[in-house]
């Protein structure tokens, strides 16, 4: 299993020649051979080894050209001034832009406003919603200063498992006891005049869970317990049924924390193990292997061989020298790109690029120069493809999802 990293801007690789003298000794068609395995987030850099490089990546591109990595996107809220970070993949570097002060619900009923990320089917990045008592909406761009309001919800609802499951929008869970609302009930919305329908609820092994993870397929919603005992399982929104629930078989005893995405149209788990140092959810408990592994979409058993583990020295950046754990496992993905995070301490990003046969790049990016490593405010998490490239304004910064719906 092949794997190269980007870290603190030096490139290495486990097995692999010399790039300066590479350039050299390739010429023709065999340059042209190797530049065609190169990663979409190597390209740019091997551009500029030489003018020979330059045009065989150039060429590489025009011949098959290749979705870059998604933008990262922070909305950073809770301060006087709301602000959104945008990490640009293709020039490696953040831009920033203050967002309205009204919020999604401007001049709405004095509720509080929740706002947090939802997986979009397939792979397809994470959007971001809006909640309070009487209202939802979904946002229409990146950086959520667009938004699009749906019909309220039949039961009010705190920090549900939200979804986009092909053209319908599956909310779960969240509902409030002490409006004789069943706390594990389910409704899709069906878009159109059909507005929100009624489901069958949860599994009773998530109806006391206190954080799920979820991702999207083009047909299901995926929902993961993202700490043990780690049960799981699959609904349908057009059935508006629940697959089998079962405990995922781990093939590393020592996980604490898990996550689930789509990525390469496989189902992947995230998972951060570790021995010592208490149980996962003291702050002082710090990972040591943070891993991929592909999960079977019908049996949801998990693969007994890894898709992708992360480099040691990225996996001790995920903690600061003291000590300061991990409660959770950011993961955002969309097509074969992922983000994965320390949602506590963002001292770092770490981009995944997955290839064939269980090759992996790592990329570190280091967290917005106006960020904070312990962010004091809520921070919501997105991360999409661009169709342009790159978008020549924020403005331009739009996401496909909504016109699913």
């Amino acid at each position: 299993m092949g794997r190269k990293t980007a870290w603190h801007g030096a490139e290495e690789e486990e097995q692999g020649i010399d790039g300066n003298a590479a350039h050299r000794v390739l010429h023709g068609d065999v340059l042209d051979a190797v530049v065609a395995r190169i990663s979409s987030l190597d390209l740019l850099p091997a551009s500029c080894v030489s003018k020979q490089w330059r045009a065989a990546a150039l060429a590489a591109a025009r011949r098959s050209p290749r979705r870059g990595a998604p933008w990262l996107v922070l909305r950073v809220h809770g301060g006087r001034k709301p602000v959104a970070h945008a990490f640009n993949p293709i020039s490696r570097n953040w831009r920033s832009v203050a967002l309205p002060s009204g919020g999604p619900f401007a001049g709405h009923d004095g509720s509080a406003v929740h706002v947090s990320n939802f997986p979009c089917s397939a792979g397809g990045g994470a959007g971001i919603y809006a909640l309070s008592s009487t209202r939802m909406a979904l946002a229409a761009d990146l950086f959520g200063t667009t938004w699009r309001e749906l019909e309220p919800l039949r039961s009010w609802r705190t920090d549900p498992v939200v979804a986009l499951v092909g053209r319908r929008l599956v909310v779960a869970g969240g509902a409030s006891e002490l409006l004789e609302d069943d706390p594990a009930s389910v409704e899709v919305w069906e878009g159109g005049n059909c507005g929100w329908a009624a489901s069958d609820p949860m599994p009773a092994a998530f109806r006391w869970s206190t954080a799920i993870s979820a991702a999207a397929s083009e047909r299901r919603l995926y929902a993961v317990e993202k700490q043990p005992p780690f049960s799981a399982s699959w609904f349908d929104p057009e059935a508006k049924r629940w697959g089998p629930t079962r405990r995922l078989q781990i093939p590393d005893p020592t996980v604490r924390h898990v996550s689930v995405a789509f990525a390469c149209g496989r189902l992947l788990l995230a998972t951060v193990g570790g021995g010592g140092g208490g149980g996962g959810g003291r702050l002082d408990w710090r990972p040591q292997t943070v891993r991929l592994w592909e999960v079977d979409q019908e049996t949801l058993e998990v693969e007994a061989e890894q898709a992708a583990e992360m480099p040691p020295e990225m996996v001790a950046a995920l903690t600061d020298e003291g000590g300061w754990g991990m409660r959770s496992l950011g993961f955002l993905s969309a097509e074969r790109f992922a983000y994965l995070y320390n949602p506590l301490f963002m001292k770092f990003f770490f981009l995944c690029e997955l290839g064939e046969g269980g090759d992996s790049r790592w990329e570190a990016v280091p967290r917005p120069p106006s960020a904070d490593d312990r962010p004091m405010h809520s921070v919501v998490f997105s991360c999409s493809q661009i169709s342009e490239s790159p978008p020549t304004t924020f403005s331009n910064l739009h996401l496909p999802i909504l016109k699913n719906i």
